[in-house]
């Protein structure tokens, strides 16, 4: 009884993670995506800010966690002790495209899908099946094979702990860095919604590092993240009875329970469906390349671009990079063609 307990413990975490994750986003309009295509219009940095927040705060807490040793990052997955290089780019890469093609990350089409979202519903289905058929399913064994070739070996430590000595000034001054960005604006509704996902990024690690180190039945620690999460919800909505919940399923379905609630409060719920058959023809082949990409790359702009860049993997930098560069030049592209 007490290991069902536990697990019970670590899904409930997941749902109520999920829930305000869905109700900040929802109220703040929290998006990475947008605060991107707002620089490659020119129109500055202010909607970045919410992503500056976010590391703001989960960054320095998550980084305090490492070096108590509450968080094991070895049972993470942005520290591989090998990976290749070329496939991880070129998620990441896939990944940047095909958000601006969608228009939204799988995160923020899960809070749109509850408002009534029928695009984004869309995207999520294709995201998920995609997703999951590269992490678990069709082409799951030639995605190993892939990663396989070409590796690369990175430290799987913190950057920011590498130096002994020197770790406490690093984390310091990474947080005053991240701070200058995010406060430059003064505090507007993007930088809220930042600064709330952040504290939902550190303590998810930190409630899941606790849960997940019961001797008898030891689950490794989870945060935010969303592709292969969204896929394993479809896959649990499917074959409930012969799989158990798990701290993804119900951070999905958190998600988009906070969001309904939300926008139902706001009045901000309606239909909204595709304008043309180019529109959905786009939404497909970016939810693909996010999908296919997302699980390349070890996680979207949210699991790479907050959580895995708070543990301070170089893997999660590089991804990152990646990720806004190929956003962004997408973005100008899209704009130069209409």
């Amino acid at each position: 009884m007490e290991e069902f307990d536990v697990r019970s413990l670590y899904v409930l975490t997941g749902l109520v993670v999920g829930c305000f994750y869905g109700s900040f986003a929802q109220a703040t309009a929290f998006c990475i995506r947008r605060g991107i295509s707002d620089l490659a219009e020119g129109k500055g940095g202010a909607t970045l800010t919410g992503w500056f927040g976010a590391l703001l705060v989960a960054l320095p807490m998550t980084q305090w966690m490492i070096v108590d040793g509450h968080l094991d990052t070895s049972q993470t997955v942005y520290f591989p002790v090998a990976l290749s290089w070329w496939t991880t780019l070129i998620g990441a890469i896939a990944f940047g495209i095909g958000m601006m093609l969608t228009r939204g990350c799988p995160a923020r089409l899960l809070v749109l899908s509850a408002t009534g979202n029928l695009r984004a519903w869309f995207g999520l289905l294709v995201i998920g099946v995609s997703g999951y058929a590269t992490f678990k399913g069709l082409i799951a064994e030639h995605r190993v094979e892939l990663q396989q070739i070409a590796t690369l070996e990175l430290p799987t430590d913190s950057v920011l702990l590498l130096i002994p000595g020197l770790e406490w000034p690093l984390i310091g001054l990474a947080t005053a860095v991240f701070g200058f960005f995010a406060l430059r604006h003064g505090l507007n509704r993007n930088l809220l919604g930042g600064l709330l996902v952040g504290f939902l990024v550190a303590g998810a690690w930190s409630t899941t590092s606790v849960l997940g180190s019961d001797d008898f039945d030891p689950m490794a620690p989870m945060s935010l993240s969303f592709v292969a999460p969204v896929g394993e919800a479809i896959t649990y909505l499917q074959l409930a009875s012969g799989l158990e919940p798990s701290f993804n399923v119900t951070l999905v379905l958190g998600v988009l329970l906070g969001s309904f609630v939300s926008s139902s409060v706001r009045g901000e719920l309606r239909l909204q469906s595709f304008e043309s058959a180019s529109d959905h023809a786009r939404y497909f082949l970016g939810a693909v390349m996010m999908g296919v990409g997302g699980i390349l790359a070890l996680g979207c702009n949210t699991g790479q671009g907050i959580t895995g860049l708070a543990t301070g993997s170089m893997w999660s930098i590089l991804v990152t990079t990646a990720v806004f560069a190929s956003g962004y030049l997408m973005h100008r592209q899209i704009n130069k063609a209409l």
